[in-house]
């Protein structure tokens, strides 16, 4: 008996006008870049920067001072490995420095300057620029 007095609001739910609801829609799958896609640059001092050239072929590319340091040293780091990082507490700035005598100089996250050690002959001059000087950007002492 109850049954039967539940029967005709059974049959208006069935047919209310409301859409049922969709689907979940699959989530978006992002491919990561495939590492040994991206170039791995010859690195050369410069007197603006550092000149990024890619041995595939092409121009020179700048990494001009006033460069983010996340962006340098993530370009950098396919090219020359991962860098000894650290502080020059007295003058205040970060740096990198590579085993092939490279050191970056970086003050609030901005790259500033460059450093060659003198026995690193691997570490060309870009073309044109002939540093009569082992360092170019900003100095301390």
């Amino acid at each position: 008996m109850m049954l039967l007095r539940l029967l005709p609001v059974l049959a208006v739910a069935a047919c209310s006008a409301e859409p049922p609801p969709k689907p979940p829609t699959p989530k978006t799958v992002v491919k990561t870049a495939d590492p040994d896609a991206l170039p791995v640059y010859r690195v050369a001092v410069a007197s603006t920067g550092l000149a990024l050239t890619d041995p595939r072929g092409g121009a020179a590319k700048p990494a001009d001072f006033g460069l983010r340091q996340s962006l340098l040293l993530a370009i950098l780091a396919r090219s020359l490995g991962p860098a000894i990082e650290g502080q020059d507490a007295p003058c205040g700035r970060d740096f990198a420095r590579w085993p092939n005598g490279l050191t970056l100089w970086f003050e609030g996250g901005v790259f500033v300057g460059w450093e060659r050690a003198a026995d690193a002959p691997t570490i060309p001059a870009a073309a044109g620029f002939a540093p009569d000087k082992r360092k170019a950007g900003a100095t301390c002492g």
